[in-house]
């Protein structure tokens, strides 16, 4: 899943907020999170696992939303039912009003800073200066609740091998870089490394440009918006030359599977590749893709029900 939604978070003063609540499988989760957003949500978390093991993920909308989203709920589980081949009742959607709550300061619990090392730490926007994290390089970002922050799985594992490798690369490509989070961390471990993202979604743009103006790293990243897998992305791939020595595609299983021949022709033999947005079942699937082009699987780090892979190209097996 990758970290690439932003909401403003909710700007009202305290008082009745309606809270959309969605019990899902784990993998459905980039999906829920789309649907909320795209039904205006002006927040979205995601709580622990219910006793069925589902991922349990709340929105907040305002109190007028009701008959709307009363009407969009049953539609929602008809649709994630269909889309993963599950039954309908591996999904559960409620509707609760909620009084007297502020939801501004809600949406702020639990959105500590992330300590990903003694190099990197991500820290939310509005975090106290005097209270910043103990590491070299701190980023802040306006996350959209737990979405962009550094705070959901596969985002953190990402930092976690970003951390450690991109202070020695020189080129970096993030792939479908949504709120900018592990471009401006690449950018900001490694001053010379030259940046660049990519993303399919012309308003994660705005985003990703905002969050590297808040760091002071306006013009440090090379954010474009790019489908690699459209058929005319061939001419736009020559444009990206030369070689990454590190790429990071941080997304789901089966636009990694998709791009899997064009990012290995992006990185060239020496290359390093960092997927993520796996849950741990897929893993073994993604790692065989690649494996079959060539790359060597050197890690397989796992946070909760989440997996990355880092591969290695074969310049680099000796």
């Amino acid at each position: 899943m990758r970290d690439n939604r932003k909401s403003s978070g909710p700007q009202t003063s305290p008082g009745a907020w309606l809270l959309a609540t969605l019990r899902h499988p784990p993998a459905a989760a980039e999906a829920v999170s789309a649907l909320f957003f795209e039904a205006g949500a002006a927040g979205l978390w995601e709580d622990r696992p219910d006793e069925l093991g589902r991922l349990v993920s709340r929105a907040g909308f305002a109190p007028e939303d009701r008959e709307r989203l009363a009407a969009l709920g049953p539609a929602w589980l008809d649709r994630l039912a269909e889309a993963f081949g599950l039954d309908r009742a591996d999904f559960d959607f409620e509707l609760e009003l909620e009084e007297g709550q502020d939801w501004a300061e809600k949406w702020k619990e639990g959105l500590q800073p992330v300590m990903v090392s003694q190099g990197l730490a991500v820290a939310p926007s509005w975090w106290p200066e005097n209270d910043r994290p103990a590491a070299a390089v701190v980023l802040r970002l306006d996350p959209g609740l737990a979405f962009g922050s550094g705070h959901h799985a596969t985002t953190r594992l990402c930092l976690e091998l970003l951390a450690d490798l991109a202070p020695r690369a020189a080129r970096v490509l993030d792939v479908g870089f949504g709120s900018g989070i592990l471009a401006l961390a690449a950018a900001a471990l490694n001053p010379r490394a030259e940046v660049i993202g990519l993303d399919n979604d012309p308003a994660a743009l705005a985003v990703a440009e905002d969050n590297a103006t808040l760091n002071g790293l306006a013009g440090r990243v090379d954010f474009l918006v790019l489908d690699l897998l459209e058929a005319g992305a061939g001419a736009a791939l020559k444009k990206l030359a030369p070689a990454f020595d590190l790429i990071t595609a941080n997304l789901t299983l089966a636009p990694l599977l998709e791009l899997a021949p064009r990012l290995t022709a992006l990185a060239g033999p020496a290359g390093r590749l960092i997927l993520s947005g796996l849950l741990e079942s897929q893993a073994a699937e993604a790692a065989a893709a690649y494996e079959a082009l060539g790359w060597i699987q050197e890690a397989n780090p796992l946070r909760e029900e989440w997996a990355a892979l880092l591969f290695q190209g074969l310049a680099l097996e000796h």
